[in-house]
């Protein structure tokens, strides 16, 4: 959460910041929640950030030219796929364990059907996978 705090203080009224945001919430509207980048979406944010100030994007005026927004676009993109899969893993393993935490006396139950599990399984899941973990409000 801290990470959340410093990338919002320090970047935030940036145009760089403003542009990633920008094209992700067009591109990719699920990225700020599990379905996308879920809690790792601030880190992916500060990855781009640095990476591509390193890059030469040139600006006409306070906004960036069209062959710098395509680099940086590409770039987004690419990393974004790259960042979802990664997080993919770890939120697999994360829900499975909340699940069998929050559901411990229904998973003991001897009567238990595959389908009563597949349903309480999936229904946590789709509540899960739709929460929003971090809002990037872009102030223009």
């Amino acid at each position: 959460m801290i990470e959340y705090y410093n990338l919002m203080n320090e970047h935030s009224e940036t145009e760089l910041f403003k542009e990633i945001i920008h094209f992700m919430d067009i591109s990719f509207p699920e990225w700020k929640t599990n379905k996308g980048l879920g809690t790792s979406a601030t880190e992916f944010i500060l990855h781009c950030i640095d990476f591509l100030s390193q890059c030469t994007l040139e600006k006409r005026g306070n906004e960036f030219n069209s062959e710098s927004l395509a680099i940086l676009y590409l770039s987004v993109a690419e990393d974004y796929e790259r960042f979802k899969t990664e997080y993919q893993f770890i939120f697999s393993a994360l829900v499975l364990e909340k699940f069998t935490a929050e559901f411990e006396v229904d998973l003991e139950d001897e009567y238990l059907t595959d389908y009563r599990y597949n349903y309480l399984y999936d229904t946590f899941l789709n509540e899960e996978l739709g929460k929003t973990t971090y809002d990037f409000k872009v102030i223009n």
